[in-house]
C-alpha cells in the first residue's frame, strides 16, 4: 500500500487565528509490482493554529517558520502564507467562542465582510499576476498560486489590490448559493463588485464551469453589468472579464463567449483604458514642463482630449482609494510661527505663501481630475478657474519645491492606477488570445485594430503584461496584413527595450516575435537601422536564446549589404569557433547556414580562416564527410586572396572523389577544385595520379548522375582545360566527345550548356587542340546552332568560339559569315514587315516621297559591319594577312576585342585570358613550327606526341 499527498490551497480560518491547509491524500494498493489494484483519493484539511500571533508579530518571519515546519506547504507558497498571516494579524474577531454552532454561517459571513473591507490596507503588496506559461494558468503574486483555467486555491486581486480569493474562504462560496450572488449584481456598485468576486471564486474551479454554463440568468446578468457599468469600476470589469476568461481556457465554452459578445466588449474596454492612461500621462507631462502652468492652451487641449477619449471619466484617485495613496503627514508644510489666537481665519492674511500654495494645489488636483471625469462639467468652486490658474502659475514660479512634491505624488498615484489597470488589460488580452484560436474571430479582432492596441501596450512596464502582449503579437505576426500593420506602427522601435530585460522568458518571447517579423525584407532593414545586430550577437553564447538568435541572424545575413556589417561584431569568430568546437557529428543547421551566407563576404571569409581555423574546418569536414561544412569551404575558396591556402588540400580533395559515396559531399569537393584557378597547380598530374579521367567519363553519361554533380564536373573540366596538357588529355580520352553527347541530351538546361561550351572555348584557345576540335568533332555545328540562343551569356561564348574557328579554318569562316548574314537579314526582314503592317493601317498620299526616309531607318551601317566579319580572304598573301590583323584590332566584333573569361553565371568568372590574336598569329601553313608555350617542369606528358597522335587519329 502506497500513501501519497498532494498540496493544495491555503485559507485563513474564518474565526480563529489559524491557517487551513487543503491537501489531497492518495492511497494505492498494489497487487503486483507496478500494477495498482485499488486507488482512492480523499480531500483533507489541516488546521495550523498560530498561538503566538499578535499585533507585534512579524508576518514574514512567522510565515517562514510555518513553511519550514509543515511539509504540506510548498516553499513557493511562502508569499501566500505571509499574506494570510498579515490578514489574520489585522483582523478583528466578530464573534465570540460561546456562540452556538447553528450560527456558524453568520460568523463566516461576518468574516467574509471583514476580509473584503479590510484588505485595502495591504493593496500595495497584493497585485495579481497572470502567468503566460500556459493558457488559463493564473498566479497571484503575494496572495496564492493556482493552476489551469482558474482552479481552486489560486487568487486574483481586484483593481485596488484586494485579494479576493485569499480573503474569501472557499468554504464560504458555494455553487448552491449562486442565486444570492446573482442578486448582488442588481444592487449598488459595491455590492455588484462583491457579488462578481464570489462568482469569480466559483468560476476559478473548473468543476463549476459546466454548472455555470447552464445558469443563463447568471451569465446574462454578468454580461449586462459589464456592458453597462464597465466604465464605473476597474474592479467590477476585472472580475467579470476574469469569469469569462475562465470559460475561454476551454474551447468547448468559446461559443458561450461569442453568444454574449464578450470579445467585442473586451476590445472596447482595452481601447478605452489605453486611451485613458495615455491622456493621464500627457497631462502629467504638461505639469512636468517648466512652463507647463503658464501655457493654458496646452492644458485646455489636454482637457479636451480627455473629454473626447474618455466618456464618463471617473475620479480614479477617489475610487476605492487605498490608504497608502493619501499624502503623508510629513509632507504637509508646517507653520513657521503659531497664531496668537485660536481664530485661524484672522491668520490668513499673515500666513506663509507655502501654506497657501499647498492648500490651493491639494484642492485643485482633485478638482481637476473630477472635472475631467465629469465629461466636461466644471467642479463646484467659489474661485474662478482663470483666477485659480493664475494663482497656481504664480505660486509655481515662486516655489518650485512644492510643485516637485506634487508631481512626485501624482507619479506615485499614476503608478498605483497603472497596476490596477494592467491587471484588467492582462485578463482581457488573455481572453482574446484564447478566442483567437478561431481564425474568423482573429480576423474580426484585426478589423477592430487589435494590433494597434497590442503595440501600444508594449510601452508598459509590467513584465507579465509584456509577455502576454508579445505572445499575442507573435501569433498575429504570421498573417501578412497584421505584419504590415505592425510595420506601420513602428513596432521595431519598441522591441529593443525588451531585449534588455532581466526576465529570460520575456526575452525569449520577444526574440520569437522578431524572428517572425524578420521574414520581411523591409522590417529587416529597419531592425539593422535600429541597432538589432549587436544585441542579437550577444545572445549567441546564451544557451537559452542561442537557437532563435541564430535564426534571426541568418535572415539578416541574406542581405548582401548587411553581410559586411557582421565584421563589426564578434559574430563571425563566435560562429566559426562554435562549429569547430562542436562535439556532435552534425553541426547545428542554423549555425552552419549563417556561416555559409557570411562566407560570401571577403572580409568575413578572412576572419573565418584566421588562426588556423581553415585547417580545423578541413579536418572536421573530411572526418565526418559533412556536405554543409564543405559548402562553407567552397564559398571560402571563391575568394582569390584565400585560394593559395587551399593548395595543401588539393590532393585530399581529388582522392576522395573516387572513394566517397555521398554525392552531395562530392559536389562540394568538385566545387572547391573548380574554384582553384592557380598557375602553380599541375592539373594534368592530378588527373593522372588519381585516375580521374575514367571517373569523369562515367559521370558525363547522360542521365547517369544528378545534374548538380554533372554540372560541377563540367566546371572543373573548364578550370583544368586552361592547361594545354589537360586539354590534350581531354581530347585523347574522348572527354570532348562525351561532352558533345551530353550537350545533345541537355539542350534545355542553360547552365550545363553554358559550361560545356566554355570548356570548348578553353580547348579552342590552345593551338595544339584547336584543329582536333574543328575537324574531328561536331562542336562547330553545335556552336552555330547555339549562336542564336535566347540566353545572352550562351550567345557571347558561342560568338567567341566561332571567331576562333573562323580565324583557323576558311570553310567554316564562310559558313559562319553566311549564317550571321542570314540572321541579320531575317531580323531586317522582320522589322520591315512589322513596319509595313503598321503603315498599311494608315492612309497617306505621298508614299514615294516617304520611301527614302523609311529606307534610311533600316539600312544602317552596323548591320553591314556585323555581317562582314573579315574584309579579306584568309588564304591571301602576307599583305592580306596584315590587313586582317588591322581589321580585327579595329572591329569590335573581332576576337581581339573579346573577353577570355568564364561566362557570367551562377559560378565565378575566371581570370581574363591572353588575347587570342597574339596567341594565333601563326597561320595554318606554319603548323609545323615549334610552339612557344611554357609548361611546368614536372609535367610528364609529351605535348608534341599527343598533338601528332590526335591528328593521325
Amino acid at each position: 500500500m502506497l500513501l501519497r499527498w498532494k498540496g493544495g490551497s491555503i485559507e485563513p480560518h474564518p474565526t480563529d487565528k489559524a491557517l487551513i491547509v487543503n491537501y489531497q491524500l492518495e492511497a494505492t494498493v498494489f497487487g503486483e509490482p507496478n500494477n495498482p489494484m485499488i486507488e482512492e483519493k480523499k480531500h483533507c484539511q489541516k488546521i495550523i493554529r498560530l498561538r503566538s500571533l499578535n499585533t507585534k508579530t512579524d508576518p514574514a518571519a512567522l510565515a517562514r517558520e510555518v513553511v519550514d515546519k509543515c511539509d504540506l506547504i510548498h516553499k513557493s507558497q511562502l508569499n501566500d502564507v505571509e499574506q494570510i498571516i498579515f490578514y489574520l494579524k489585522n483582523r478583528k474577531d466578530n464573534a465570540s467562542n460561546d456562540i452556538p454552532d447553528n450560527n456558524t454561517h453568520s460568523r463566516r459571513s461576518a468574516a467574509l465582510h471583514n476580509s473584503h473591507t479590510r484588505s485595502s490596507a495591504r493593496s500595495h503588496s497584493s497585485v495579481a499576476a497572470m502567468s503566460s506559461s500556459g493558457t488559463g494558468t493564473v498566479t497571484g503574486t503575494g496572495t496564492g498560486t493556482g493552476s489551469g483555467g482558474g482552479g481552486g486555491g489560486s487568487s486574483i486581486t481586484n483593481g485596488s489590490g484586494n485579494a479576493l480569493a485569499a480573503s474569501t474562504p472557499t468554504a464560504d462560496v458555494s455553487i448552491n448559493n449562486i442565486d444570492e450572488y446573482v442578486e448582488l449584481l442588481y444592487e449598488e456598485l459595491g455590492e455588484r463588485i462583491r457579488g462578481s468576486a464570489m462568482i469569480l471564486q466559483m468560476a476559478r474551479n473548473p468543476d463549476n464551469l459546466e454548472e455555470l454554463e447552464k445558469n443563463e440568468a447568471c451569465l446574462s446578468a454578468l454580461s449586462r453589468v459589464l456592458r453597462e457599468d464597465w466604465r464605473k469600476s476597474l474592479d467590477l470589469s476585472t472580475n467579470i472579464i476574469y469569469i469569462f476568461f475562465c470559460f475561454s481556457t476551454y474551447t468547448k465554452f468559446h461559443p458561450l463567449i461569442v453568444q454574449y459578445k464578450i470579445g467585442s466588449l473586451c476590445m472596447d474596454v482595452i481601447d478605452y483604458e489605453l486611451r485613458r492612461y495615455e491622456t493621464m500621462r500627457n497631462e502629467l507631462d504638461v505639469r512636468k514642463q517648466p512652463n507647463g502652468s503658464s501655457t493654458p492652451h496646452s492644458a485646455k487641449t489636454s482637457k479636451e482630449k480627455l473629454n473626447r477619449s474618455t466618456d464618463d471619466f471617473l475620479d480614479i484617485m477617489n475610487e476605492e482609494k487605498p490608504k497608502e495613496m493619501e499624502p503623508p503627514r510629513r509632507r504637509i508644510p508646517e507653520l513657521k510661527q503659531r497664531p496668537k489666537s485660536g481664530n485661524w481665519s484672522s491668520f490668513h492674511g499673515s500666513m506663509s505663501s507655502s501654506l497657501i500654495k499647498s492648500q490651493i494645489l491639494n484642492s485643485s488636483y482633485h478638482e481637476a481630475l473630477c472635472a475631467g471625469a465629469g465629461g466636461g462639467g466644471d467642479p463646484p468652486s467659489t474661485v474662478p478657474a482663470e483666477l485659480k490658474a493664475q494663482s497656481n502659475e504664480s505660486l509655481d514660479r515662486n516655489d518650485p519645491k512644492v510643485k516637485k512634491e506634487e508631481i512626485d505624488r501624482l507619479n506615485k498615484q499614476l503608478k498605483i492606477f497603472a497596476k490596477k489597470q494592467e491587471q484588467l488589460l492582462r485578463v482581457a488580452f488573455y481572453l482574446l488570445l484564447n478566442m483567437a484560436e478561431n481564425v474568423k474571430l482573429e480576423e474580426k479582432m484585426r478589423r477592430k485594430h487589435i494590433v494597434k492596441m497590442l503595440v501600444k501596450a508594449l510601452d508598459r512596464q509590467n513584465i507579465d503584461l509584456l509577455m502576454l502582449v508579445s505572445t499575442f503579437l507573435k501569433k498575429l505576426s504570421i498573417v501578412g496584413d497584421n505584419k504590415d500593420e505592425m510595420c506601420s506602427l513602428n513596432i521595431v522601435a519598441k522591441l529593443p527595450r525588451l531585449f534588455q530585460s532581466t526576465h529570460t522568458d520575456l526575452v525569449q518571447v520577444t526574440l520569437k516575435l522578431v524572428f517572425n517579423l524578420s521574414f520581411d525584407g523591409g522590417l529587416r532593414r529597419k531592425m539593422i537601422a535600429a541597432g538589432y545586430l549587436p544585441m542579437l550577437v550577444m545572445f549567441i553564447n546564451d544557451e537559452k536564446h542561442h537557437g532563435i538568435a541564430v535564426k534571426i541572424l541568418y535572415h539578416m545575413s541574406l542581405d548582401d549589404k548587411v553581410k559586411g556589417m557582421f565584421t563589426q561584431t564578434e559574430c563571425v569568430q563566435m560562429a566559426t569557433d562554435a562549429i569547430i568546437l562542436n562535439l556532435n557529428v552534425k553541426v547545428d543547421l542554423d549555425l552552419i547556414a549563417l556561416c555559409i551566407n557570411l562566407s560570401l563576404n571577403r572580409r568575413n571569409a578572412q576572419i573565418m580562416v584566421d588562426g588556423q581555423r581553415l585547417h580545423s574546418l578541413m579536418d572536421r569536414a573530411f572526418k565526418y564527410q559533412d556536405a554543409l561544412l564543405m559548402k562553407l569551404l567552397r564559398n571560402l575558396s571563391q575568394h582569390e586572396s584565400l585560394q593559395l591556402q587551399f593548395i595543401d588540400y588539393v590532393a585530399d580533395l581529388a582522392r576522395i572523389l573516387t572513394i566517397c559515396d555521398d554525392e552531395a559531399f562530392i559536389v562540394e569537393c568538385l566545387g572547391i577544385l573548380g574554384n582553384l584557378s592557380l598557375t602553380d597547380l599541375d592539373y594534368s598530374q592530378i588527373l593522372q595520379n588519381f585516375q580521374l579521367i575514367p571517373w569523369i567519363r562515367q559521370l558525363l553519361v547522360p542521365s547517369s548522375r544528378l545534374d548538380d554533380l554533372v554540372l560541377d564536373t563540367i566546371v572543373y573540366l573548364g578550370t583544368c582545360a586552361c592547361d594545354e596538357l589537360c586539354a590534350l588529355l581531354f581530347c585523347r580520352a574522348k572527354v570532348v566527345i562525351s561532352l558533345i553527347e551530353l550537350l545533345k541530351a541537355k539542350q534545355e538546361d542553360d547552365e550545363i550548356v553554358l559550361q560545356i561550351i566554355y570548356v570548348f572555348q578553353q580547348i579552342l584557345r590552345h593551338e595544339s587542340t584547336r584543329e582536333y576540335m574543328i575537324k574531328e568533332t561536331e562542336s562547330p555545328a553545335y556552336l552555330i546552332d547555339l549562336m542564336h540562343d535566347k540566353n545572352e551569356e550562351i550567345r557571347k561564348v558561342c560568338d567567341y568560339c566561332l571567331d576562333i574557328i573562323a580565324i583557323s579554318d576558311t570553310e567554316w569562316a564562310k559558313r559562319i559569315k553566311l549564317e550571321k548574314f542570314r540572321n541579320h537579314n531575317s531580323q531586317w526582314l522582320c522589322m520591315v514587315e512589322s513596319q509595313q503592317d503598321r503603315d498599311n493601317e494608315q492612309d497617306y498620299a505621298d508614299q514615294e516621297d516617304e520611301c527614302d526616309n523609311d529606307l534610311d531607318t533600316y539600312l544602317r551601317s552596323e548591320y553591314l559591319d556585323n555581317c562582314d566579319l573579315y574584309n579579306n580572304d584568309l588564304n591571301g598573301d602576307n599583305d592580306s594577312n596584315n590587313s586582317n590583323s588591322n581589321n580585327s584590332n579595329n572591329n569590335p566584333a573581332s576576337p581581339a576585342m573579346s573577353t577570355y573569361s568564364r561566362p557570367l553565371s551562377t559560378y565565378r568568372r575566371s581570370q581574363d585570358l591572353d588575347e587570342l590574336y597574339n596567341m594565333t598569329s601563326s597561320s595554318k601553313s606554319q603548323g609545323s613550327s615549334d610552339n612557344n608555350f611554357m609548361f611546368k617542369s614536372n609535367k610528364s606528358l609529351d605535348t608534341d606526341g599527343l598533338h601528332e597522335e590526335l591528328l593521325m587519329a
